[in-house]
């Protein structure tokens, strides 16, 4: 699970982001495989005398973040011309997953910063980017096209929190022929791995991408090893014997 971590408190921003923004950047991060997001800028006072804030009224009850995003520690940098995959996958889920302003630039927050939110006010739904300066002209290429990207895709399914804390737990391989371990919730995510039949494992959670998938620990140290598809899991019983699967039954893994 990402962890999540910011707003700073000596920060103008540094009220909590809403419910709503943080299911958002989660989604996000899970289908980029990212570890952590630092909120650089968060939530910030409504308007009034003595109020902290700045800028944009997107910022108003927490409804958009300045982010940086990080893998293994490091944490993630891109140019105006390109940005490496786990970015771009990380802005086509957010738009996805509802963000309609997303904003970033070398020369609008620097080579690391993404702003992540909705729109000016409830009611704004337009779907913009931008990049220095605040302008939609100037936003790069690639975020313009992962953007798009998003917001053309259906949004991701949401899975009840009572249904992944009933896929919690020891199961075993089912399927004759092994099971692709992948590095995340679908089939267009590579496989290095296949698990035989009689594997046993721990599933941490299911996926908010797709809840098809399941996050896997192989050795029980607490470490995620990646997704596995849930229809060819059973339950793991004290006997070895299993029941059945924790999740959905699509056609393949």
């Amino acid at each position: 699970m990402t962890v999540f971590s910011g707003p700073p408190p000596g920060a103008i921003r540094n009220q909590p982001i809403s419910d709503e923004l943080k299911r958002v950047l989660q989604v996000a991060a899970e289908a980029a495989g990212i570890d952590a997001i630092t909120i650089n800028s968060g939530g910030q006072d409504p308007p009034g005398p003595g109020a902290r804030r700045t800028g944009s009224t997107r910022h108003d009850h927490g409804r958009a973040a300045d982010v940086q995003c990080a893998v293994a520690g490091t944490t993630l940098t891109f140019t105006d011309q390109s940005a490496p995959q786990a970015i771009l996958t990380f802005v086509t889920a957010a738009a996805a997953a509802g963000a309609n302003g997303i904003g970033a630039g070398v020369g609008y927050m620097g080579n690391r910063t993404i702003h992540v939110g909705f729109g000016t006010s409830p009611e704004d739904d337009a779907q913009l980017t931008w990049g220095a300066g605040g302008r939609s002209a100037t936003a790069p290429q690639w975020l313009r096209d992962a953007a798009n990207a998003g917001w053309a895709a259906p949004a991701p399914v949401q899975q009840p929190a009572h249904a992944e804390a009933k896929a919690r737990g020891r199961f075993v391989v089912i399927a004759r022929d092994g099971l692709k371990l992948r590095g995340g919730p679908g089939t267009n995510f590579g496989s290095e791995k296949t698990l035989p039949a009689g594997t046993e494992l721990t599933v941490v959670e299911r996926s908010a991408v797709d809840p098809a998938w399941v996050r896997v620990d192989l050795e029980g140290d607490g470490l995620l090893d990646g997704y596995v598809f849930a229809a060819f899991l059973a339950p793991a019983g004290p006997d070895g014997h299993h029941d059945e699967s924790p999740g959905p039954h699509p056609d393949d893994s």
